[in-house]
């Protein structure tokens, strides 16, 4: 009862009490408080989302396409996978690689570039040209930015021509021809080769060779007998061989100017021997034989599409009749170290 008379009683002046109502420095307070919350809330949203910005920047980073024709785009990673790009404008599909600002020199617009110099007042200022833009590729200059090496190669596809010149040997030669039995040996002679070709590919390429093989015979044995060069009885002679032969070349890429390299051919081989003996008339004979051939070795280029050559060549004749012969004879190997020049147009 006494609790319900107070309410009654005083309730109305308390309401008129100025005492128990808030004052303005509270309300001040108040609002001071609310500001600060939100000027917190505000600060950690700014720093979550540069942190959430960082982290996606750092796992898409910049990578660059580079076409057969010189061309390079900057793009990010992701863009990468969002379309099929065959290169149809810039020679062929693209490779991707790592982008390096400091290494390539590029730097895509609306990008900082990872290094700098100190700039004089006085120099020059960087043509529009020199920056890529992602969405215009342009091609760009290799003489000061060249990671394949195409300028110092030179054409990896397309017609060229070699020659070769070197020494050769010949193997003896023996069998038994018209019922006689024969053997002769040669000194080291001279060969030379020209060679049409096509690069196919940077590491495969077709030609057709001919070359010319010239070895003096040093010995000639008939049925026992032995007579060497410049015996009375014998004189001189000659072995000429002509092949011409379907060539198929594999090379090793290289990122440098040496490149080794095998290859193999087969075709026909004229064979031309002329034996003059003392006092009689000369012997000729000569007739086309199927032959084959095995080569290696080495390629240096001196400057773009201008290579020097060393190589190792097995000539191989596996019955090397002459002509209206009857009989068998032993295959003939001729070995050839040669150097010679290309060139790739």
């Amino acid at each position: 009862m006494r609790n319900s008379y107070l309410i009654k009683n005083l309730g109305p002046t308390l309401l008129h009490d100025h005492s128990f109502r808030p004052r303005t420095g509270d309300w001040n307070a108040r609002f001071d408080g609310l500001v600060f919350w939100v000027t917190l809330l505000g600060l950690l949203s700014c720093i979550g989302y540069g942190i959430a910005h960082a982290e996606s920047v750092g796992s898409d980073p910049l990578v660059m396409k580079i076409y057969p024709d010189g061309t390079k785009v900057v793009l990010r990673w992701s863009e990468v996978g969002k379309s099929v790009d065959n290169g149809e404008k810039f020679g062929g599909a693209p490779r991707i690689v790592a982008y390096d600002p400091a290494k390539d020199g590029i730097v895509p617009i609306g990008e900082v570039p990872q290094t700098s110099k100190a700039v004089s007042p006085n120099s020059a200022i960087p043509a529009a040209s020199s920056v890529v833009n992602p969405a215009e590729p342009q091609k760009m200059d290799y003489s000061k930015s060249n990671p394949d090496n195409y300028d110092e190669y030179g054409p990896k596809e397309g017609f060229g021509l070699r020659t070769d010149v070197g020494v050769a040997f010949q193997q003896s030669l023996s069998g038994r021809a018209d019922g006689t039995y024969i053997t002769s040996t040669f000194q080291p002679g001279i060969r030379f080769d020209i060679e049409p070709f096509y690069n196919i590919t940077d590491w495969f390429a077709i030609g057709v060779e001919a070359a010319f093989v010239h070895n003096t015979i040093q010995s000639i044995s008939v049925d026992g007998t032995k007579l060497y060069r410049g015996n009375p009885n014998f004189g001189n002679g000659d072995l000429y061989q002509v092949p011409i032969l379907l060539n198929t070349r594999f090379q090793f890429p290289s990122e440098g100017p040496v490149r080794g390299f095998v290859g193999g051919g087969i075709g026909g081989n004229w064979n031309f021997l002329n034996i003059a003996s003392g006092g009689e008339a000369s012997n000729t004979s000569f007739q086309w034989n199927y032959a084959f051939e095995l080569s290696a070795g080495l390629c240096y280029t001196i400057s773009p599409g201008f290579d020097f050559n060393t190589s190792f060549k097995t000539l191989c004749t596996p019955n090397p009749l002459g002509e209206a012969q009857n009989g068998q004879m032993k295959a003939s190997y001729n070995y050839a170290a040669e150097v010679g020049l290309a060139w790739r147009f």
